[in-house]
Order: structure tokens, then C-alpha cells, then sequence
């Protein structure tokens, strides 16, 4: 800027005048040139100085990162996950990650997950099943009346609406009731029923596989109801009966290979009758 100005003031005193300005004049006339020209002309810009906090998308980039990963991993656990339902009239066997094996019953419903497995042995089941569990760490079934907790063993679960029932053939169970928290230990022969305010243990007469793995369905002193809703899985039918039925037992077998066989077998000794529409039948008592 000053050689700028040293040009300017040599120039105006080369003008031809009759007087040539004196110095307060040049200089009065450097005033006006300094506020007529831009403030950019005569300003030095320096770099600025580097902020040293740090910049709020950072932040959001690490959010969105982590964000990110939760995403993904709920989702390759939301994957891995594997239901298992069997109907009415059908058994299913189920082979589990570690190569543990469960007998499904019809009417009956499984699930787990590949992905957590190699993290903890887990299933939630509801139904009948027949488990044959590979020996390793800790395995667990969760159902709604109880829990059961193997290491390496066979045994039977039966999970139904008011009743869960588990038989051990091998190894060593532990079964915990979720209404009382009350656990029992299982060893081979033993077994035990939960309800929702009761415990029972009894021992088994001949502690080997159960019969309905080949189609067969024994009952001693069973409630009606629980006889009636094995002939609806076995066989797909929706039954009625008269209400007073509900809570009599029976003693008696039936398989499910010959549906007319099976009700002979279950109506005969409870003096009962029935109408069939399709798969609708209405059980009455014999007049």
C-alpha cells in the first residue's frame, strides 16, 4: 500500500501547474483517495485460527454408526430365528443346531435361534415332545407353566393349556414351576406335573420312550377333557360334550390309526354316543 501511495503523490506533483500543491495539499488529497478506495485493497487476510472443538457432524457420524450396528444386529438375530409348528394329525422330528433331536407330537410348536445358539442352548416350547439332547453346556425349554434345565439327557415334555408334564428316560432334569418357583430335580424314571398352584412327583413303571412316538396313547384316571383334545390333535376333529363330562377319568388306549376304532375305544366305557358332521362330532351319553 505505501508504494501505491508513493506512486500516487509522485504522479499528482509531475501534473503542469501554474503552482505546484504544497505538501498539506498532497496529503489532504492522500485522505480523500484512502476513504474512497475498498476496504479489501488496503486489508492483509490472515489465516484463521483452527477451531479446536469438535465439529457436530463428528458426533452425528458416530450416532449413526452405532445406530447402524444395533440395526444389524437385531436383524441377524430377527433372521436366524426358526419356528417349528406341527398340526393336527401329524408328528415332525426336529433336529436343533448342536444335533440334539426333538420328537414333536401333533399340535405342538417350537422355536429357537441359530445365531444365539452359540451363545446359550434355548428353546420356548408348547405341546408334547420327546427330547434326545446332545451332552454339552446347559439347555434350556421354556413354557408357560415351567422351565426345564438339561446337560445331556431324554426325556418327555407334555406343555398343554392348565397342565405341563415332564418324564425323564436319561441323564439328570431340573424342572422349575414359573407360578410357585419351585424346582424339582429329575433323575431316570422320575417324573413330575405342574398346574398352576400344584407340584406332584411320581415315579415311572417302566421308564422307556413314550408310546405316542408310535401313534399309541395310554391313559390312567386321565380327565375326559385331556382325552377328548388328544382325539381332536390325532385326528383333526372339533368335539363337544356334554358338560358334566369335563372332570370324570378315564382309563383306556386308543391309536391313531383307525379314527371309528378310537372312538369306540374312548365312548364305550364313559357310556357315550356320538353324531359326526365332517370333522364335528358331539359326544351325548346313551339313553
Amino acid at each position: 500500500m505505501e508504494k501505491f501511495d508513493k506512486k500516487i503523490k509522485d504522479k499528482l506533483l509531475s501534473f503542469p501547474t501554474e503552482e505546484k500543491p504544497n505538501d498539506d495539499a498532497v496529503s489532504n488529497m492522500m485522505d480523500l483517495l484512502d476513504q474512497a478506495l475498498p476496504l479489501e485493497s488496503k486489508t492483509r487476510v490472515l489465516n484463521p485460527i483452527a477451531d479446536t472443538k469438535k465439529p457436530i457432524h463428528i458426533v452425528y457420524k458416530i450416532a449413526a454408526s452405532l445406530t447402524f450396528v444395533i440395526i444389524s444386529l437385531y436383524a441377524l438375530i430377527a433372521f436366524n430365528e426358526v419356528t417349528v409348528e406341527v398340526g393336527k394329525t401329524a408328528f415332525e422330528k426336529v433336529e436343533l443346531p448342536d444335533r440334539s433331536v426333538v420328537h414333536m407330537n401333533a399340535d405342538s410348536r417350537i422355536v429357537y435361534n441359530k445365531f444365539l445358539w452359540n451363545f446359550s442352548r434355548k428353546v420356548t416350547f408348547e405341546g408334547e415332545g420327546f427330547f434326545e439332547i446332545q451332552k454339552g453346556e446347559k439347555f434350556e425349554i421354556y413354557s408357560t407353566l415351567g422351565m426345564t434345565q438339561i446337560l445331556g439327557t431324554s426325556f418327555n415334555i407334555y406343555s398343554r393349556p392348565g397342565k405341563y408334564e415332564v418324564e425323564c428316560l436319561s441323564g439328570k432334569v431340573a424342572v422349575t414351576s414359573n407360578a410357585t418357583q419351585k424346582k424339582v430335580v429329575l433323575l431316570p424314571g422320575d417324573g413330575v406335573v405342574l398346574n398352576q398352584s400344584d407340584t406332584q412327583s411320581y415315579s415311572l413303571s417302566t421308564p422307556t420312550s413314550p408310546t405316542w412316538l408310535n401313534g399309541e396313547f395310554y391313559f390312567e384316571e386321565e380327565n375326559v377333557e385331556d382325552v377328548i383334545s388328544e382325539l381332536e390333535r390325532q385326528f383333526d376333529l372339533e368335539i363337544s360334550f356334554p358338560e358334566e363330562l369335563r372332570n370324570q377319568k378315564y382309563t383306556g388306549y386308543f391309536d391313531n390309526k383307525d379314527l371309528e376304532k378310537a372312538l369306540k375305544l374312548v365312548c364305550e366305557p364313559l357310556g357315550l354316543q356320538y353324531v359326526r358332521n365332517g370333522n364335528s362330532l358331539e359326544f351325548t351319553f346313551t339313553k
